[in-house]
């Protein structure tokens, strides 16, 4: 739904001869539906579960670390085996990490599948409002692209109205 400056440049001039411009505050779009909030309300709380199972994952390596700072009458075999467990529990904490926070990773697959459906509807009854109305195109103030805009062009409340019309209706 964001738009880069630069492409909003190009395209403003063919837009202007064209037609009829509309613009939409995507931020004020997702405040106003509550699946937004359940979603963000889920995805934290799942993060906050992944950041306990890192935290136990930490206190394991932190407990063998102090076992074997504080052990001098351990057998060189204990102290082996103790040095191997600690790169173990290092090496599941950084993948854990890397699987779960890193690009790709589990909390950004699934925030994206927690919005995506949210995304998905806003742009069908954008381009439905688009199709009805005789919009050419149609510019979100969000992303801070959009300098001035006359308020008669804001069609947010219109999108706003059409989201809680379909979720009543479902």
């Amino acid at each position: 739904m964001r738009c880069h400056a630069g492409m909003l440049l190009l395209l403003l001039p063919a837009a202007l001869q064209a037609g009829t411009i509309a613009v939409l505050d995507s931020d004020r779009i997702f405040d106003s539906l509550g699946g937004v909030a359940d979603a963000r309300e889920l995805l934290q709380t799942e993060i906050e579960a992944w950041n306990r199972h890192a935290d136990s994952l930490q206190a394991d390596i932190d407990a063998i670390e102090l076992d074997l700072s504080r052990t001098l009458m351990m057998s060189p075999e204990r102290r082996r085996e103790r040095e191997t467990l600690l790169d173990q529990k290092r090496a599941e904490l950084e993948q854990f990490l890397s699987s779960t926070f890193g690009p790709g990773g589990l909390a950004e697959r699934r925030n994206a599948e927690l919005v995506t459906p949210i995304v998905d509807e806003i742009n069908r009854i954008v381009r439905i409002l688009g199709e009805e109305n005789g919009y050419d195109l149609v510019l979100d103030a969000a992303g801070g692209s959009v300098a001035y805009a006359d308020g008669s062009l804001d069609i947010t409340d219109l999108v706003i109205t059409r989201m809680s019309t379909r979720g009543s209706a479902e």
